[in-house]
């Protein structure tokens, strides 16, 4: 799941007022996040704010809308998806302002219909020059796909929110670093029914999450940063869940480091040792490596290869399984074959390793895409997308094609 809040403020998308010189490369920076002075969005100044609205339009062809090994149903899918970013542009402190939706309606199967939102806010507080303070909340209505292996087999999508609230603090001594932040969300599962009209109850997959966090750095040297991140989080369940109570507490320690080597390869990485703990002894506790790896390759000021690697535990409502290992692994290469073209190929791979049941699911994944900047205010993009799941329970294999076509616009 998305978290609903982000951690902090963030980075106002860039305009042509702030760009640079397009012979120009910042160290750092890849295909997808240069700066283009002629094409990218200039924004709408509201006082000390500037407003980024969006609309995007897209219609895209999915050849098994339920994810299933047989009897596949393909159909073609309309989604409107608008967006508004207002972004303080103060010198000091930051305020964020999101909001976005999507309305994905289906040409034949309307009972897949859905519309998911977001609103949310987060703001940055400089107390002093090495001391911040960080805060959010957030509010997301989501669905929950046909592949999900907790789907239940509804006449319509399963439905939920998350709501979160997110605190955090960064202080810095010299070459040594502090980030404290703490985390609520709570998860709601709206009632689904099933072919014969049966009422779903999922009110057991109802839960709040709380994590907290200390990232802890030490800068070696300019650009270069490791650092020891510890996390505790308790998820507690509304109610039982199958007869099982699914309430648990966990841990993570782990090692990582933030390395820029050259200019040309970045990396972002942390591994370490999670663990979760169940009140129910019948599920017991799930412990393992995690991870989360990011390595950026700048082969040319065209071309950006990246390369990731997560591992973490998963919720789950599987009888008898308290829940499971994901982890996922991604290639992707961008190139920019024009300063107003950009070409993408990506290939993955996912494991689902569930925990106290023998279900193992494998993904494959790979896509190709490209997106047309046609002026500041219009960019076009296509793609294809697969993905297949192999799974040691029965009928649960599927292979899913999609292709898409977008039509975004932009202030």
């Amino acid at each position: 799941m998305l978290s609903a809040v982000a951690a902090g403020a963030q980075t106002p998308p860039r305009t042509s007022q702030d760009a640079q010189s397009p012979t120009e490369v910042e160290r750092g920076e890849t295909v997808n996040d240069r700066r283009r002075p002629d094409y990218d969005p200039v924004g709408v100044r509201l006082g000390g704010f500037m407003l980024y609205p969006e609309l995007g339009l897209q219609e895209s062809y999915n050849s098994n809308v339920y994810a299933t090994r047989t009897n596949e149903k393909s159909d073609f899918i309309t989604s409107i998806e608008p967006a508004l970013d207002l972004r303080s542009n103060w010198n000091n402190h930051a305020l964020n302002l999101h909001a976005d939706a999507r309305a994905v309606r289906y040409a034949d199967y309307n009972s897949e219909n859905f519309t998911d939102y977001t609103l949310s806010a987060d703001g940055r507080v400089d107390v002093l020059r090495d001391f911040r303070l960080f805060a959010g909340a957030g509010y997301q209505l989501r669905h929950e796909p046909r592949s999900s292996p907790d789907n239940q087999g509804g006449t319509e999508p399963t439905e939920y929110s998350v709501t979160g609230a997110n605190l955090g603090a960064e202080k810095e001594f010299n070459r040594l670093s502090f980030r404290l932040d703490g985390k609520a969300e709570q998860y709601e599962y709206d009632n689904v029914r099933n072919a014969a009209g049966t009422v779903l109850d999922q009110s057991g997959r109802d839960r709040d999450q709380y994590e907290m966090s200390l990232k802890t750095g030490y800068e070696i040297a300019p650009l270069r940063r490791v650092y020891l991140l510890t996390s505790y989080n308790t998820r507690d369940y509304d109610k039982l869940t199958g007869g099982f109570n699914r309430d648990s507490d966990g841990y993570l320690v782990a090692a990582g480091a933030e390395y820029d080597l050259t200019g040309l390869i970045f990396l972002d990485a942390y591994a370490g040792y999670r663990r979760q703990d169940y009140d129910d002894a019948r599920l017991g506790e799930i412990n393992g490596w995690a991870s989360g790896v990011k390595v950026t390759w700048n082969v040319t000021r065209l071309t950006t290869i990246t390369g990731t690697l997560d591992r973490d535990i998963e919720e789950t409502t599987q009888a008898r399984s308290p829940g499971y290992f994901q982890t996922k692994a991604e290639l992707r290469a961008d190139h920019e074959l024009l300063r107003n073209l950009i070409l993408t190929a990506s290939l993955g791979y996912q494991n689902d390793d569930f925990q106290g049941i023998s279900r193992n699911d494998d993904y494959y994944l790979a896509g190709l895409g490209a997106k047309y900047l046609i002026n500041r205010n219009f960019s076009l993009s296509g793609g294809y997308g697969y993905r297949s799941r192999e799974s040691s329970v029965s009928n649960s294999d599927f292979d899913e094609n999609v292709v898409m076509l977008r039509l975004s616009s932009h202030l």
